[in-house]
């Protein structure tokens, strides 16, 4: 339960930045009126001012607090019904707003990919010294560093690997690093938050270094059809190659699907 203090802080200025154009930003009006989807409650106000939305004076008097119910919250905590909530919400309500840059303010940053991916401005290095030129003047800084990292099923991968004789399922490349082959075993649903999916062969595919960029990037997704397609329909669909010995969930495929869809703002054919 949140309160209506850090309700109104919070939730005002996103209706400014994300709402309608020209529209005022009224927190109070989801603050009290979410309860009509039977997912959402306010405590906190007399019982006889529960009839009608309260005025601001009276929230700010009162400090109710208000948020999703237990029953709500319980079925939140499943990734699959998250990220089918978000992409309900995504395709009624915020057809024409910036979706990556909502989801960056409201700590949904993990829905843009579909795995561990950093954005390229996360990657630059930017201690370097350059010449006038460009050029770097000394070798490349140092800086340690502590991360926690997911430990994956070698043997898993592997099989997906061997399965598809290190052939990339999308584009057929079958690359060769150190004289040996070289491929690339990449989830169809993100292991860790907030995808949640699981390490596993259904959940796998093999894929070429371009190839998994691009898939965990959400720029390309496999229809219901089985046709490997870009999202923003900028690529010639063809058919996602697949050993018959390789079994894959149609549910990690969907769920993928449903990321390119609230990513790219329209829904993805199939």
């Amino acid at each position: 339960m949140t309160p209506w203090s850090e309700f109104r802080d919070e939730v005002g200025p996103l209706l400014l930045e994300f709402g309608l154009p020209n529209a005022k930003a009224t927190p109070a009006y989801p603050f009290w009126h979410l309860r009509g989807s039977g997912l959402w409650e306010v405590e906190g106000i007399p019982a006889d001012l529960f009839k009608e939305m309260p005025k601001v004076s009276i929230l700010d008097a009162h400090r109710p607090r208000a948020g999703f119910t237990e029953e709500a919250a319980g079925l939140l905590r499943d990734p699959v019904t998250r990220l089918d909530a978000i992409a309900a919400v995504c395709e009624t309500y915020l057809q024409d707003v910036d979706r990556q840059a909502l989801f960056e303010r409201t700590g949904l940053a993990g829905y843009t990919t579909a795995g561990s991916l950093m954005s390229p401005w996360e990657q630059e290095s930017t201690g370097a010294g350059v010449d006038e030129h460009g050029r770097a003047t000394g070798p490349a800084p140092r800086r340690d560093a502590t991360r926690s990292v997911i430990v994956r099923d070698e043997v898993v991968a592997r099989r997906v690997k061997e399965l598809e004789g290190h052939q990339c399922q999308i584009c057929g490349t079958a690359l060769r690093y150190l004289n040996r082959p070289y491929s690339e075993a990449a989830h169809i649903r993100g292991l860790g938050k907030p995808h949640h999916g699981p390490d596993e062969l259904q959940n796998l595919l093999c894929l070429c270094a371009n190839c998994h960029v691009l898939f965990d990037g959400l720029e390309i997704y496999i229809d219901t059809d089985g046709l490997v397609r870009g999202t923003r329909g900028d690529r010639e669909p063809r058919p996602l190659r697949r050993d018959p010995r390789h079994p894959m969930d149609e549910a990690h495929v969907g769920y993928h699907r449903d990321l390119c869809n609230i990513n790219a703002g329209k829904p993805a054919a199939g």
